[in-house]
């Protein structure tokens, strides 16, 4: 690993920080945030703090392992105390890196999944030295790590995150967690299609599937999750909502904070219609200073097209240089009269087009740390037509690129002909962000579908379609004369550039990011390479452009704008016709395959530079500076390393513990019509039995629940043993307000179908009620083997930003009842750091009041232990007389110290 630079007075722009893998770390600056007012700053502050705060999401959009396999890593990465410089370490370091870049397991690119060049036998080894050397990683049991083995070390399991090649069911070969497993590409369609046939507003029709994973019930009903506050991803909407509420004091404009309560909305309902609404205010909203990115936004990644991964994006405008964005969407009629598309598919008057330059503060989600340098939003079609679209290009991160790739030897190696590099050298300052301003300001906003055609009938060509439409439209337009008559190039020679970059990247120097023996897969690689094909292949008779080995000749310029014509036309006719089958013949004809003896070529020359063909960005560091209590400033510091503050952000922004997938099952139960028939003859043997003086009893004493029927635990018993050991029923049953049925739940859950997640999950909606928690671990962890694993992995990781704070009673009393039928706890880091946390809750805090449920919870178990243990016994004793706690001021404490001393001098 080349070393990590920190010197806050090197050059800021572009300035390397770490080269891993295919990959090179950069950093951007804030051009002008430290003379932005407070207010402003402060605006900033929270909207990348909102942005920040969806970082687990996409990491669980990209694969259902992902979040555990990123805390499995990074457990070993922080707790490893072996040879650090091994070969296996650095390999694993490598593979984390990577994982960290791609938020999962696969490229971040080309969709393969990573082949780790450390060994099982490592992995297995320095777990086992973490667990029994330092008690971390405890809730990763045997069973749990069997699993997470296979899927890094198994080539065919998770084998890609994307599959797109259209050779198999696109759903089945693809790992994204948009759809629960075993769901197929036409039972996703069909499902889709029916909502779209059963809109409300066909004029203004929902993106329907956007914010939603498909899943399944037992008995194979399609539903979907939701993503929402108290759904999928709840908790962490409910934390992006509080920075989105405290942006509120701060926003630029009116408008800019009704769009912001709209998407408030949208998040705490998942109500589609919100976020349509969102979408129109935010892009009418077009003299603000500070703009946003925050939802489910692209659909790239999703085989299907329908699917919104989370992306975030914080940005200022750059006055000066949106002015040439401006001049040129304010002809934006101009160019959609002029443009070579059958008149039909012509938007009568395209509204709305905004445009600006940016300056990006804050990258986040899908964005985060490969980032696009253009961006053209609201996606729906029909809000494009009607309201318009907002457009930037991120000018910081184009001149970082710029000056991280100045002297590359890209260009000598692959253009031969030392005339053209002139030109390119002449020309590309002008002609890279024009190309990327026509793309993204005009060339998605062109153009029209035809009444009644879906957006999304192009399924999995979609993407691919619609970038060769906005690249065709820049391509087209950066040759016209317009060009240089608004003052955007200084000549009609200028254009030519773009082109030659354009195409040879298209056919040659793209290549350098496929491994030898792969396809084309992400969308926008296929569109250059579909373009640059058919312009190669209308040229081949009259050689217009040559393409000899891998050097690129054109001969003649202009009738390569014509074959762009005539491409723009047939895709506009295409996107506009939902001409399904065109956009496959036309993708896989031209845009995926790649040429064995060019890939073979480029890639050997390639290696000589020693370059990393991907790169990406890490964040500044936003942060408070407090005086006399109050806020008077906040600063960008640019020193954090990539490794540092990755793991910084899985601490800071963790909110969806493991698996948010399994914990939604358990949390939002849909329940099968067998399920649903057993609950209902279960309720009326309930009620048949109800003892209200029971039921009226208990709630005296607290015991509050949405119904209670006062039967006894002993009934409860001989009910469940005439119920099936049954997951889906005893979920269902737990997530019902009664209290006897969440009681006959903890006794029917079976035992092999617990995990960490979901024990966590089960702990955390029982904790409040003693009587809940306490049956929780007679009745389903006293049946558990990992349950005192489990059960100190709550307890040693309360620090780590109190997840699991509210389970540490339970853990007690789960590892006190295990202790009295003879489990032993052996490893003297588990035992060093349970007798700590234990001697810690019974010095309580100072919000205690008495014998807390934690303190008494901590007696049960020092007493069970210390009179089973003589270790533990001696350990116990040494603490009180060291602690005094028998002579201490406070009454609560005197009396744990007798209760102890009784117990361990009988």
């Amino acid at each position: 690993m080349k070393p990590i630079r920190t010197n806050q007075a090197d050059v800021i722009n572009g300035a390397h920080v770490l080269r891993f893998a295919d990959i090179e770390i950069l950093r951007y600056e804030i051009t002008g945030f430290e003379a932005l007012p407070l207010e402003r700053k402060l605006l900033v502050y929270h909207l990348s703090e909102a942005a920040l705060s969806g970082r687990d999401i996409i990491f669980d959009q990209n694969g259902v392992y992902n979040l555990r396999l990123r805390n499995l890593l990074e457990g070993i990465y922080r707790h490893y105390s072996g040879d650090r410089q091994s070969v296996d370490f650095l390999a694993l370091e490598e593979y984390l890196y990577r994982l960290w870049f791609s938020s999962g397991i696969h490229h971040h690119y080309g969709s393969e999944k990573f082949e780790p060049a450390f060994s099982e036998s490592f992995l297995r080894r320095a777990i086992a030295e973490i667990q029994i050397g330092s008690a971390e990683l405890l809730e990763f049991t045997s069973v749990e790590l069997d699993e997470l083995s296979r899927v890094i070390f198994c080539p065919e399991l998770e084998a890609r995150r994307t599959q797109q090649s259209g050779q198999e069911d696109l759903l089945l070969a693809s790992s994204v967690n948009f759809y629960a497993p075993g769901i197929s590409q036409q039972e996703a369609e069909e499902y889709y299609e029916a909502q779209e046939r059963g809109a409300d507003e066909p004029e203004s029709p929902a993106s329907y599937g956007l914010n939603s994973r498909l899943a399944r019930t037992n008995d194979g009903r399609l539903y979907e999750e939701t993503y929402r506050i108290g759904g999928l991803y709840g908790a962490a909407l409910e934390r992006i909502s509080t920075h989105l509420k405290a942006a509120l004091a701060y926003t630029d404009t009116p408008e800019q904070r009704e769009a912001i309560l709209a998407l408030l909305e949208y998040y705490k309902t998942g109500d589609l219609g919100a976020y349509n609404r969102f979408c129109i205010l935010w892009v009418q909203d077009t003299s603000v200073e500070v703009d946003f990115i925050n939802g489910f936004t692209e659909t790239y990644s999703d085989p299907i097209g329908l699917k919104g991964s989370w992306e975030g994006l914080v940005h200022l405008r750059h006055r000066q240089a949106s002015e040439r964005s401006e001049r040129m969407c304010r002809e934006a009629g101009w160019f959609e009269r002029n443009a070579p598309i059958d008149e039909r598919f012509k938007k009568p008057e395209p509204k709305g087009v905004s445009a600006s330059v940016v300056t990006v503060a804050m990258l986040a989600g899908d964005s985060y740390p490969a980032t696009p340098i253009g961006i053209n939003l609201p996606n729906a079609d029909w809000i494009r037509a009607r309201y318009g679209s907002k457009s930037v290009t991120i000018d910081n991160i184009h001149r970082a690129y710029h000056y991280a790739s100045k002297h590359s030897g890209m260009d000598e190696l692959f253009v031969p002909d030392v005339s053209v590099r002139a030109m390119l050298e002449r020309y590309e300052e002008y002609t890279e962000q024009l190309h990327t301003d026509l793309h993204e300001c005009l060339g998605h906003g062109s153009g029209q579908l035809l009444p009644g055609v879906s957006p999304d009938a192009l399924g999995a060509y979609g993407s691919t379609i619609e970038e060769a439409r906005a690249d065709l439209f820049a391509l087209y337009y950066i040759a016209d004369a317009k060009m240089v008559e608004l003052g955007l190039l200084p000549d009609r020679e200028a254009y030519k550039a773009c082109y030659y970059r354009y195409l040879l990247n298209g056919l040659v120097t793209q290549l350098v990011r496929i491994r030898p023996g792969h396809e084309l897969e992400e969308a926008h690689m296929r569109n250059r390479a579909l373009i640059a094909y058919y312009v190669l292949a209308r040229a081949a008779e009259n050689k217009h452009i040559e393409l000899r080995g891998i050097e690129l000749i054109i001969h003649d310029y202009e009738e390569v704008r014509r074959s762009i014509a005539s491409l723009l036309g047939e895709v506009q006719r295409i996107k506009s016709e939902g001409d399904y089958e065109a956009a496959r013949s036309l993708v896989e004809g031209y845009g995926i395959k790649v040429m064995p003896h060019i890939h073979e070529e480029v890639l050997r020359r390639y290696a000589t530079l020693d370059l990393a063909p991907y790169r990406g960005f890490v964040n500044p560091r936003l942060e408070l500076i407090f005086e006399d209590g109050g806020i008077v400033d906040v600063v960008a510091d640019y020193r954090e390393g990539y490794a540092e503050q990755m793991l910084r952000y899985s601490q800071e922004y963790g909110t969806l513990g493991l698996n948010p997938t399994e914990l939604q099952g358990m949390a939002q139960s849909e329940p099968t019509a067998e399920t649903l028939e057993l609950a209902k003859r279960l309720r009326g043997r309930l009620r048949e039995g109800m003892d209200g003086v029971v039921s009226s009893s208990m709630r005296d004493k607290g015991l509050h629940y949405g119904i209670n029927f006062g039967l006894t635990q002993e009934h409860l018993q001989r009910l469940a043993s005439s119920l099936p050991k049954d997951l889906d029923l005893a979920t269902y049953l737990m997530s019902r307000d009664v209290r006897e049925l969440k009681l006959i739940a903890q006794i029917i859950m079976p035992e092999e179908a617990m995990t960490f997640e979901r024990a966590s999950y089960l702990a955390s909606v029982s904790f409040s009620k003693a009587e809940l928690r306490d049956c929780l671990a007679k009745s389903l962890f006293d049946r558990c083997p990992a349950a005192p694993q489990w059960a100190m992995a709550w307890i040693f990781k309360t620090s780590d930003g109190g997840l699991y704070s509210d389970l540490v009673p339970l853990g007690y009393i789960i590892l006190a009842r295990h202790l009295t039928r003879g489990y032993h706890i052996e490893h003297k880091s588990w035992r060093t750091r349970l007798m700590r946390s234990a001697l810690e809750s019974l010095r309580g805090r100072d919000e205690d009041e008495g014998l807390s449920a934690e303190r008494e919870a901590a007696l049960l178990l020092l007493r069970r232990w210390a009179t089973r243990d003589s270790e533990a016994r001696a350990e116990t004793l040494e603490a009180l007389e060291r602690e005094g706690w028998q002579r201490s001021q406070d009454a609560v404490l005197r009396e744990i110290a007798e209760v102890l001393l009784f117990d361990l001098e009988q």
